[in-house]
């Protein structure tokens, strides 16, 4: 699979699209030091427990898009 990119409107790189070899390949360079803030791991308890709870709320992309950038 060949690397791919994910562009804006305007044309600029936003994301990438990488083979999970790939992927796995940058993981174990050992390059990466990801420590997770006890910030972040509260966040993703609750969101677990929403989902679990069934009340998590999920939005399309054009909500998100209105919401923030008032598209």
């Amino acid at each position: 699979m060949e690397t791919q990119f994910i562009v804006n409107d305007k044309g600029e790189k936003t994301a990438v699209v990488l083979s999970l070899e790939d992927y796995e390949n940058l993981l174990n360079r050992g390059n990466f030091d990801f420590e997770l803030s006890d910030e972040y791991k509260i966040m993703i308890d609750n969101m677990t427990k929403q989902e679990e709870n069934g009340q998590a709320e999920y939005k399309t992309l054009q909500e998100i898009k209105t919401r923030f950038l008032n598209r």
